[in-house]
């Protein structure tokens, strides 16, 4: 979603559709409410400088939120892996 965003920002696409597509499907999304707050600040100003810190925006979420996903001890499917451990201890019974 924010990739997809990002594209649009950055090819000089229909930002705003993809910006009013994914307001609309996530109205509780603060951060990317913010972000599409300064897209609109831009569409108004045509300043470089407001279009720079969109992109920076959606930049950053990208990565935090990656991070988010990637990372820590509440990954989805550690229930399903198995380790080491547990396949030496099937091998052996």
């Amino acid at each position: 979603m924010l990739k997809e965003i990002l594209g649009a920002v950055e090819s000089g696409g229909d930002a705003s559709v993809v910006f009013a597509k994914y307001v609309k499907r996530y109205p509780k999304d603060i951060e990317l409410l913010k972000a599409s707050e300064l897209f609109s600040i831009f569409l108004n100003s045509r300043d470089d400088k407001d279009l720079s810190e969109v992109k920076s925006r959606l930049k950053k979420l990208i990565v935090s939120r990656g991070l988010e996903l990637s990372g820590g001890g509440d990954i989805g499917l550690k229930d399903r892996r198995k380790s080491s451990a547990s396949l030496g201890a099937q091998e052996r019974k």
